[in-house]
């Protein structure tokens, strides 16, 4: 238990979840939630019980494109629908770098995002 009250570090497995997770609100949301967990931390290290349950939570998609095994396959609508929400995250959102990286003009990815539903960032 932490006596102190004193933070003095952060445990492996919630510096993975902090580098994994997408932080669609940038440096702010990173901020808040390290503030939060050094707050409500039990111990003289962060874990992951001390992060927020989004974070704690998370996880990256993964876009399956080749298996041995014939009921992990999916249709070709269904890999682009991944790829394309895949890039989506690993660009924040930003819709014209998106479509720079899938070759595509912006009102196809706009029309891609519309047909899959949502604005194409992960929840």
């Amino acid at each position: 238990m932490n006596a102190e009250g004193k933070v003095d570090g952060i445990s492996p497995q919630a510096a993975e979840r902090l580098l994994s997770y997408s932080w669609p609100g940038n440096v702010r949301e990173l901020q808040n939630c390290i503030e939060r967990a050094v707050t409500l931390a039990r111990y003289d290290q962060i874990i992951v019980d001390d992060l927020p349950e989004k974070v704690r939570s998370y996880r990256r998609s993964h876009v399956l494109v080749a298996s041995d095994d014939p009921s992990e396959l999916v249709p070709m609508e269904e890999v682009e629908r991944r790829y394309i929400l895949r890039v989506m995250e690993a660009v924040a959102g930003n819709k014209t770098l998106a479509a720079r990286i899938l070759g595509f003009d912006r009102k196809t990815l706009y029309r891609k995002l519309e047909r899959y539903g949502g604005d194409g960032l992960a929840p």
